[in-house]
């Protein structure tokens, strides 16, 4: 019994230290790392500083590092973004909202609102949609064959 216990252990070990490993490499720990770097540097060089100061003193270092920041939209960009989805939807009555989505993807990168997908990526959503409706009609109403059938697919391109 001591032993099971043991090896219990061991294993729960093994599986959260990959698990932590894996979470810590790539772009993202990469960007973590500046992040972490630029706050601590924001805070020593503002130590009286308040909230909102240092963080822009941060997101301006994150800036000159190079990494991309998410922005905000304006009410107006709001608004064309509401019109884009609600011409979508008019024009794909009875449509899912992913569908509603991609149909309103052109006039939000029109509008500037979205960024325009990269060939590899406009590729990539084309063979998962061809995948997903391929999938939908082989194995309609059993999700889990579906979502198989759809890895599979993706697999094999």
């Amino acid at each position: 019994m001591k032993r099971l216990i043991a090896a219990l252990l061991v294993a729960g070990t093994v599986t959260a230290g990959a698990g932590v490993a894996w979470a810590h490499t790539g772009e993202r720990a990469e960007r973590r790392a500046a992040g972490r770097t630029c706050l601590a540097e924001a805070r020593h060089a503002n130590p009286d500083a308040d909230r909102a100061t240092i963080a822009a003193a941060a997101r301006a270092c994150m800036q000159e590092q190079g990494f991309e920041l998410g922005r905000n939209l304006t009410d107006e960009q709001k608004a064309q973004a509401r019109e884009c989805l609600s011409d979508a939807r008019e024009a794909h009555e009875g449509a899912g909202r992913p569908a509603v989505r991609a149909a309103a993807r052109q006039c939000m990168e029109a509008a500037g609102i979205v960024s325009p997908l990269a060939p590899e990526q406009q590729e990539r959503r084309a063979a998962l949609r061809a995948c997903t409706e391929q999938a939908r009609a082989d194995h309609e109403g059993d999700r889990a064959a579906g979502r198989q059938a759809v890895r599979e697919c993706m697999a094999n391109r």
